[in-house]
């Protein structure tokens, strides 16, 4: 027996023999027994409903592996395993067990619930929803691929490559295939989504189970032996789902796969991750992890706390903190309601809201709703405590002010073996981003803000980043400009709002990046459009030769529409030469400090920074 399973024993007898309130219950009274391969699911749902309406319950599984299969083979409320709803004050505690799924199962659905703990286990499919395939050999007109037939059963059927699953059947998707390099695992350097195209879509031939040719010309040629990620599904199921509730905390907790973001939060207020982390698992010889994002939160509120977690192998970014921005549909002829062409519950009765000025991207009033009603066929009417503003038209936005999150990262790895980028966060609620280490394949941080395409508001305005190490970052940025190459810099700073001359206000406020060390083999260290009180200062810089230099910024600072810049203090090491600042929309007076040594200033004029 480990110590973990007799910390659990222990927290057992102590919890039995002790008059708290808290009440504990051994899973395995209700037949609920490890290593069986059986279907844990009834038994799980008769303990669940047991201890339904009653608080501060703690839930033990005996430690061992546990089987969940998903009675629907679709998405589904009925596939949740652990549904808590309406909970107050309970506790999964997997004892160190293996929870492993079948199928389309979500793992657990936390709605509406407060003072919730999940902890020490993990999660897994034995038939993940991505498929794995090593490259064997790459010609002018085709591309063979060899495929482990247990863990990744396929057929080829009428000249088309088809995958397997316990309940499904797919062809490749197009859209997120991925390599990895053969001998770190790494997404290999300078590739991004679908580097080899649509080659998985092309006339299909087995020339013996396991090897498959491909008849197409491929449009790149990887080494032998590197590694593809063959996904089949986008944003499928989430893993652990956190809606309208508080007080959450996950710790310990591995997800080796899930079937779209590793944990989803939104509209709950206070979400902690303790080491709890989205990874490859290597037992099993993978590259990949979740389908998507490794945890992603969405209008919260409070605290969204993330330490002593590392994130590997996932589809999409380790982490994405944000509101949203909502368009106004119609305003109301006595301008106290605005109709919003959603149903999404981005609002609620009681909540402050901001105004945003699609012109300008700034936040104008801030309104109370006071009733909210649905408009059948349109979306919901939002009324207000008083008129809306003259200025604001069709076409504007909404922002909620209630629900915006602080976000504390802390301790955390956040490495090259995922697609995309590192941390995403835009949110006005205070940032602290310390004591982390960053190898990412794309940019490290991203902060946007965004009216054009993926409407994440907002604003940022108190952002500190301390204390990190940013270690060859950008492995896979953009080298072209492409919006869907991965970040134009080691910290990009790009939001949708755009500067047209030196006087136009900037959209996000107060970013410190202080007492860092850049490990960089290339130009770019910051990208930065629109950023008032920019503090670039007493971080260290040394030049590496892990990669070749490709990317299309060629500044180590690109500053559009940037006001009170602050670079001073760093220490650059002699073999860094790139010195140079460029700026637009700008004045040279908008540096408040004498450029260090060494470096040069240039004013540009027309250039495209709008690119992505």
């Amino acid at each position: 027996m480990n110590i973990r399973s007799i910390a659990c024993l222990l927290t057992l007898c102590v919890s039995l023999t002790t008059l708290t309130a808290r009440r504990v219950i051994d899973v395995s009274t209700f037949g609920l027994l490890p290593n069986t391969r059986n279907d844990a699911l009834p038994a799980l749902r008769q303990v669940l409903k047991a201890c339904e309406g009653q608080k501060n319950v703690t839930l033990l599984f005996p430690k061992g592996r546990y089987d969940f299969y998903a009675p629907v083979p679709k998405a589904s409320a009925e596939n949740v395993a652990f549904q808590l709803q309406q909970r107050n004050g309970i506790t999964i505690d997997g004892c160190g067990s293996e929870f492993i799924f079948h199928g389309w199962m979500q793992v657990a659905n936390i709605l509406e619930s407060k003072n919730v703990e999940l902890k020490n286990l993990s999660v897994d499919w034995d038939r993940p929803f991505i498929s794995q395939a090593t490259i064997a050999d790459v010609g002018e007109n085709h591309l063979d691929i060899l495929i482990d037939t247990h863990q990744y059963p396929y057929e080829v059927r009428d000249g088309k490559l088809w995958f397997k699953g316990e309940d499904w059947e797919q062809t490749v998707q197009p859209r997120y295939n991925n390599l990895y390099d053969r001998n770190t695992g790494e997404i290999l350097s300078q590739t991004w989504d679908s580097p080899l195209q649509d080659i998985f879509q092309a006339p299909a031939e087995e020339l013996r189970p396991g090897l498959v040719r491909l008849h197409a010309t491929p449009a790149i040629r990887p080494e032998r032996g590197t590694y593809v990620a063959l996904y089949h599904y986008y944003y499928a199921v989430n893993g652990i789902q956190v809606i309208r509730s508080k007080d959450v905390v996950l710790k310990d907790i591995n997800l080796y796969h899930t079937l779209s973001c590793g944990v989803y939060g939104e509209h709950s207020e206070n979400i902690t991750m303790n080491a709890t982390s989205t990874l490859v698992n290597e037992s099993k010889g993978r590259m990949f992890s979740t389908i998507a994002d490794a945890s992603h939160f969405t209008n919260c509120k409070g605290v969204i706390r993330v330490e002593n977690c590392a994130h590997t192998g996932q589809g999409d970014d380790f982490i994405n903190v944000h509101g949203r921005h909502v368009r106004i549909q119609s305003i109301s002829a006595d301008r106290r309601s605005l109709l919003l062409n959603t149903y999404q519950q981005f609002f609620d009765v009681n909540d402050k809201v901001w105004i945003i000025d699609h012109a300008t991207t700034g936040r104008t009033a801030c309104l109370k709703v006071v009733k909210k009603e649905v408009v059948e066929e349109m979306g919901y009417r939002l009324t207000f405590h008083q008129p809306v503003p003259p200025h604001t038209s069709e076409g504007d936005f909404l922002e909620n002010k209630t629900w915006s999150a602080s976000f504390i990262l802390r301790n955390c790895r956040i490495l090259k073996r995922n697609r995309a980028r590192g941390v995403l966060v835009t949110t006005p609620r205070k940032v602290i981003i310390e004591h982390n280490y960053f190898h990412t394949a794309g940019t490290a941080l991203l902060l946007e803000g965004d009216l054009d395409h993926w409407y994440e508001s907002g604003a940022n305005t108190n952002v500190k980043i301390r204390h990190n190490v940013f270690d060859n970052c950008l492995t896979s940025g953009n080298a072209t400009g492409s919006r869907w190459q991965w970040g134009d810099a080691v910290i990009t700073i790009t939001p949708s709002h755009r500067p047209t001359s030196a006087d136009t206000e900037p959209y996000h406020r107060n970013i410190s990046i202080k007492k860092n060390e850049f490990r960089v083999f290339d130009a770019p260290i910051l990208r930065a459009r629109s950023v008032g009180n920019l503090q670039f200062r007493k971080n260290a810089i040394h030049t590496t030769y892990a990669y070749a230099p490709y990317t299309w910024q060629k500044s180590v600072f690109l500053l559009d529409g940037c006001r009170s810049v602050y670079i001073s203090g760093n220490k650059w090491d002699r073999s860094f030469t790139q010195r140079l600042i460029q700026i637009e929309h700008m004045l040279p007076s908008d540096l408040i400090q004498p450029l260090e040594p060494g470096f040069r200033l240039e004013e540009v004029s027309g250039f495209n920074t709008y690119l992505n």
